[in-house]
């Protein structure tokens, strides 16, 4: 009898046991879960991309614009979400670009499963980046040199993406066989200027996220942004009218915004 009970007794300690261990293994899974804000950000990214990859004419420039509303919306509610405290800053900015290189990357690519993994990846890279600048911006350590470096790879990849995005959203710019960016449209003026406008804004934004992340005064903020803008449009617009080919004009906004940060 004694033997019976203290069977029981381990019986129920090892069913408790386990019970524990799924709870926390239900807790874990439960942190790594979409939340609300990011679900509706993903779905409303995801839309707007497919949108652009099908539309034609200035509906492409349109879908893009709209993408990085929503993208920039949606970043914002996460903050709101999940951290309170934190005003509103660079990861809006942030959120809001790679929504816009999502709609024009995937323009490049061909219709069917490579469209679907293009805005996949695109959005698990959006996801990605946004958290670490939560972090960063959370933490009491974000404007140290560690973090100033790393911030400015980021951003220039941010800004080698947009100007893709920029460049494949504007009619006749980029153009890839068999993918939707091959429709043929006239290239003229507005087009090219389009390209400039777009470029100069991306640059402004990224270069003021770069001097806030030093704690640079507001004048210091604005002048970089706007020096940045200057370059960055003028540079794209040069490389717009001459034909650069594909990825080499983006690249050379890229490298133009390293140097000068």
């Amino acid at each position: 009898m004694p033997e019976s009970t203290s069977t029981r007794r381990r019986a129920r300690s090892l069913a408790t046991a386990r019970l524990a261990a799924l709870t926390d293994t239900a807790a874990e899974l439960g942190e790594v879960e979409v939340s609300r804000p990011w679900a509706e950000t993903i779905v409303a990214v995801a839309v707007a991309a497919g949108v652009a990859h099908f539309a034609t004419g200035p509906g492409t420039v349109l879908a893009g614009a709209a993408a990085a509303l929503l993208g920039a919306v949606g970043v914002n509610a996460v903050r709101r979400a999940e951290v309170r405290d934190l005003p509103m800053g660079t990861e809006v900015v942030l959120g809001g670009l790679i929504a816009l290189a999502i709609a024009g990357v995937v323009r490049l690519v061909p219709t069917g499963i490579g469209a679907v993994i293009a805005i996949t990846a695109g959005i698990g890279i959006l996801r990605a980046v946004i958290e670490w600048e939560l972090r960063l911006r959370r933490s009491s350590n974000g404007s140290l040199h560690r973090d100033r470096v790393v911030s400015l790879a980021v951003f220039t990849l941010v800004l080698f993406a947009a100007s893709i995005g920029i460049s494949a959203l504007v009619p006749g710019i980029v153009t890839l066989p068999s993918t939707p960016s091959a429709r043929p449209d006239p290239v003229g003026p507005l087009a090219v200027l389009a390209v400039g406008i777009g470029s100069a804004a991306v640059a402004a934004l990224l270069a003021a996220g770069m001097s806030s992340l030093r704690r640079e005064r507001t004048s210091a903020i604005v002048r970089d942004a706007l020096g940045a803008a200057a370059l960055n449009g003028a540079a794209s617009i040069l490389f717009a009218s001459v034909g650069v080919a594909r990825l080499a004009g983006p690249a050379g906004l890229a490298v133009l915004f390293y140097a000068r940060e």
